[in-house]
C-alpha cells in the first residue's frame, strides 16, 4: 500500500465519520444495482396522483395516492397507502398473470395475481419500487421506478 492509498483511506474515514452516507440511500442505490433486467419491457408512467393533485390541497389523514403505468402488453393500476412509516400495496394487472414481484429498498417481494387481476402487498418500505410481472406472450414488463 503506497502513502497516497493510506492517506484515501485516512480520508475516507473521516469523511464517514463526520457526513456518512443514509442508510435509505444506500439501500435504493443497492436496490438500483442488482435488480436491473435490461431484457424487460418498460411500462410507462401514465398518472400519478401525486403530479395530477399538486396544485390541490388533501385532506387531513389522506395517504392514498393512485400510480399507473402502461406497456403495449400491461397495464398496472398500483393503489398506493402509507401508514406508520410503511406501505401497501393494492394492484390491478391487465395482461399477466401468475405473480407480481415488487422491488423495493433492495428485497424482492412476490405476490400472485389472482383470476381478476388483482394482488396485495402489505408492510413494505418505503422508498425507490417497481412492479415487474410476465405479459399473456412470456415477456416481461416492469414498471419504472417510483419513489414510495
Amino acid at each position: 500500500m503506497t502513502a497516497d492509498d493510506e492517506l484515501m483511506d485516512v480520508l475516507r474515514a473521516a469523511a464517514d465519520r463526520a457526513d456518512p452516507v443514509p442508510d435509505l440511500v444506500l439501500r435504493q442505490a443497492r436496490a438500483a444495482l442488482t435488480t436491473r433486467d435490461l431484457d424487460a419491457e418498460l411500462a410507462d408512467l401514465t398518472f400519478d396522483s401525486d403530479l395530477a393533485e399538486a396544485g390541490t390541497v388533501r385532506a387531513d389523514g389522506e395517504d392514498v395516492r393512485l400510480l399507473s403505468f402502461e406497456s403495449a402488453r400491461v397495464s398496472v393500476e398500483l393503489q398506493v397507502e402509507y401508514a406508520g412509516g410503511r406501505v401497501s400495496l393494492r394492484g390491478l394487472i391487465t395482461g399477466a398473470t401468475s405473480e407480481a414481484v415488487i422491488e423495493v429498498a433492495g428485497e424482492r417481494h412476490t405476490r400472485p395475481i389472482g383470476e381478476e387481476g388483482w394482488f396485495t402487498a402489505t408492510g413494505l418500505p418505503r422508498g425507490a419500487t417497481r412492479v415487474t410481472v410476465t405479459a399473456a406472450d412470456g415477456t416481461t414488463v416492469t414498471t419504472g421506478w417510483a419513489s414510495l
